[in-house]
């Protein structure tokens, strides 16, 4: 399978140790099936390493990649939609600092928490911290994730499965 990962640099080898921890499937080299997907990102890492990391002349980047992880013993979790499960998995790792529930798998798969779908989680986890969230509540959440757009990430976890990924070619988006 042909996957996607989108940067302000090339990215050959990816490095687990610069991965951060609170993200949605906890740390690990983040990659996805869609080409446009991974152009937003790019878009957005550059724009973040020009404005907070101060690096001039960032550009958005999208590293292709080549992955067969068939054959493989590897740890896989993957959710096909927003689920109760999907979103209680989210929150467990948005909300680590450290460790987070990605450590028990290689690579981890399913839906983005994109722009829209992330407001709803942080409102989410914000009524849930104040004690203000019940099953009904999260039920609703759920439903209305379901109008998200269609996405889709690979959250590669290990060193194991990182071996596995075959780096295809980069290429610089225009300004």
């Amino acid at each position: 399978m042909i996957l996607y990962h989108g940067s302000s640099m090339e990215i050959k080898m990816p490095d687990l140790n610069h991965s951060r921890y609170n993200l949605d499937f906890g740390k690990g080299f983040y990659v996805t099936g869609l080409i446009n997907q991974a152009e937003k990102w790019a878009w957005r890492r550059a724009a973040m390493a020009k404005l907070i990391q101060n690096v001039k002349g960032a550009k958005p980047v999208v590293s292709v990649y080549e992955l067969d992880f068939s054959d493989a013993d590897l740890k896989t979790l993957a959710f096909d939609s927003y689920t109760e499960a999907w979103l209680d998995f989210v929150v467990q790792n948005r909300g680590q600092k450290k460790l987070a529930a990605s450590t028990d798998y290689d690579i981890i798969i399913g839906n983005v928490a994109d722009d829209d779908v992330a407001a709803a989680v942080d409102d989410y986890m914000r009524l849930m911290s104040k004690g203000r969230m019940d099953q009904e509540g999260k039920q609703f959440f759920l439903k209305q994730l379901q109008y998200s757009r269609p996405n889709d990430q690979y959250c590669i976890a290990s060193q194991k499965a990182i071996s596995l990924l075959r780096f295809i070619k980069s290429y610089c988006l225009g300004d």
